[in-house]
């Protein structure tokens, strides 16, 4: 999983924004704080190691829509991230630099893979496009746009890194993106906002997905005891069950584009968090828009199970989901997240607060409800290793 994610110059995000992650982590701001822009981040990487990074700026408008404003010069945008799998502890990290003849340069890129059973560690660091370490013999030509991971992935030693980071995923899942016929699309995985999510359902076998998505939308709704995929005319659409099973004489049969906000949205989610092969990591934009607040802790549960084989990411400023955390573990996994003279900060909860759930006198919810979630003082250090 990603242990450490350390962020300057993205977006809204300040200097040196730096966040220890866990199994399953939360970011509760308002809006407009900069919540998204974290797991943009993770996502941007990603894109890069699948998109080449002049892709993964493209698609997001270019590059001044992607590092943050400055009415001087250029900042340096840089992520890094620290990543820790069964085979191997990992870092990867790059920076991003203005230019007069382009809109942007990569400044730097370093790599690090320290494989435990093997007993084996490969390397390199660049700088403005000089090879300063290199544990290996390759030595590709290296281009002031791209980024040289991707280039490398075709070597085994460093596949694993570049697998790793392109197995991630975000999703803010949109109703009416699920509501239309769908054309099949083998991608995988499931498309951030849904546009495969028939594709994901008909491709991946039942018995994954089917009892305990079936059910979780039972207990929203309290009558959905069916979902099927069917094809017509070219088109995948999703057919939902209203009744109770065995008697069919009592039952509707709905396609999705009758069903609720409520009801798509949670379905999309489950199916996301359910799909094969897992994720390594999953970021889900504010999962109880459009969701009945007394709802909000089913998708909880799936997201606290999903966990266990996903690393995953949350955004939210909802004291219901909040209502639900109350373990230590969790409760240091939870960030505040606030913008401060233009710039989104993070920072773990106020202790004061912290202790107030740890000994049960309120909920984290009541206590957002209440006194609006803070963040501690003290500042959040990065150990370079």
């Amino acid at each position: 999983m990603i242990e450490k994610l350390r962020i300057s110059n993205y977006k809204s995000l300040g200097d040196d924004v730096t966040i220890e992650l866990g199994r399953c982590n939360f970011l509760v701001g308002r809006n407009g704080s900069g919540k998204s822009n974290i797991v943009d981040a993770v996502r941007f990487v990603a894109d890069a190691m699948k998109l080449g990074l002049e892709g993964a700026i493209t698609k997001r408008h270019g590059i001044k829509s992607v590092r943050r404003w400055s009415s001087g010069r250029p900042l340096v945008l840089s992520i890094h991230l620290t990543i820790k799998t069964e085979e191997y502890h990992a870092q990867y990290g790059f920076s991003i630099t203005g230019h007069k003849k382009y809109d942007y340069i990569v400044k730097g890129e370093h790599a690090l893979i320290d494989y435990f059973k093997k007993r084996e560690k490969v390397y390199y660091t660049l700088t403005d496009r000089k090879w300063e370490k290199n544990s290996t013999e390759l030595k590709p030509d290296v281009s002031p746009l791209s980024l040289v991971l991707p280039i490398l992935s075709g070597d085994s030693r460093f596949k694993p890194l570049v697998d790793y980071l392109k197995n991630i995923a975000v999703y803010n899942i949109y109703p009416d993106v699920l509501r239309v016929p769908q054309s099949y699309d083998p991608q995988k995985p499931m498309e951030e906002h849904g546009k495969n999510w028939f594709s994901i359902l008909k491709d991946q076998p039942k018995d994954e997905w089917e009892e305990e998505l079936t059910e979780a939308l039972k207990s929203l709704t309290g009558e959905i005891d069916d979902v099927s995929v069917r094809q017509v005319t070219g088109y995948l659409v999703a057919n939902f069950r209203h009744g109770t099973a065995g008697e069919t004489k009592k039952a509707r049969i709905f396609d999705a584009t009758q069903e609720s906000d409520g009801t798509l949205r949670t379905a999309g989610i489950i199916s996301a968090l359910l799909q094969k092969p897992y994720l390594n990591v999953i970021g889900i934009e504010e999962p109880e828009l459009t969701v009945h607040p007394g709802a909000v802790k089913l998708l909880y549960d799936f997201i606290k199970s999903a966990s266990r084989k996903s690393q995953i990411i949350v955004t939210t400023h909802s004291p219901e989901l909040l209502d639900c955390i109350s373990d230590e573990d969790e409760l240091n996994n939870v960030y505040v997240v606030e913008k401060v003279n233009n710039s989104t900060l993070v920072r773990s909860i106020d202790k004061e607060q912290s202790d107030i759930v740890k000994k049960g006198l309120m909920t984290l919810g009541e206590v957002h409800r209440t006194q609006g979630l803070r963040w501690t003082q003290e500042e959040l250090k990065f150990d370079e290793e």
